[in-house]
């Protein structure tokens, strides 16, 4: 009797802790016009919400690159559907900066954002992929490229202009091929572009030892999970 009333009592206390934990107020933020705001919110909440987003990535994309034959054409599914569903920011629209998965629904974006979409997509898709801001000489225009990797080596695209760059063998061009001139600009239905728009960007592109990951790669819970231990052990 004395047993089952302490595994009765142990049950209800366990409960209760789960409970208050779950009600715990955690963070979230979100950037409105480059201000950012930060909120309190249940953290049953955050983990629901994580969850959704997560499950809803996954059912978008592999509407995407359902029929897909190799990781160029996954990656070209993504790269168009990207361009043909995402709108760019209208002047006076406020730019919303919180989850991948939001700016989705919302519809629209900043350059940075659309690569967003296209790298967190990626990933999804099985394919590693990053952005990153490259500056001009004078610091003065910056452009944001993607990067996807496919046959172990990074490929070159820019969603927001809806352009990617080509190599002589007609495939994504990678970035050793533009840094050593090998490549064209063309946009989504393959046409060619201007390639000056590009040349004074090129000198910047990052080398493959220096490119790194970022939050696109993250987005699944168990890539999540593997960050924030690393984040735990460098402090």
């Amino acid at each position: 009797m004395k047993r089952k009333l302490l595994k009765s009592f142990l049950w209800i206390a366990g409960l209760i802790v789960i409970f208050v934990i779950l009600n715990a107020k955690v963070s979230t933020r979100q950037g409105v016009n480059y201000i950012v705001h930060t909120k309190r919110i249940p953290l049953y909440l955050k983990i629901t919400d994580f969850f959704d987003r997560h499950y809803n990535y996954g059912v978008l994309t592999k509407s995407i690159i359902k029929g897909a034959k190799n990781d160029e054409e996954r990656v070209m599914r993504i790269f168009t559907w990207t361009y043909g569903n995402m709108r760019r920011t209208t002047e006076g629209t406020p730019i919303i900066d919180d989850h991948v998965w939001y700016t989705i629904v919302r519809g629209y974006g900043v350059d940075d954002q659309f690569s967003d979409v296209f790298t967190v997509l990626c990933n999804y898709a099985g394919i590693d992929a990053f952005y990153s801001l490259i500056y001009a000489e004078d610091h003065g225009r910056r452009l944001v490229l993607s990067f996807v990797k496919i046959g172990g080596e990074w490929r070159v695209l820019d969603p927001y202009n809806g352009v990617y760059f080509k190599n002589n063998s007609a495939s994504i061009a990678t970035v050793d091929d533009i840094q050593k001139g090998k490549w064209v600009v063309v946009n989504v239905q393959g046409e060619p572009k201007n390639r000056s728009d590009y040349e004074e960007f090129i000198k910047k592109l990052p080398n493959e030892k220096e490119i790194d990951l970022n939050r696109a790669n993250i987005q699944s819970p168990f890539k999540r999970a593997i960050f924030e231990l690393k984040k735990l052990t460098r402090h």
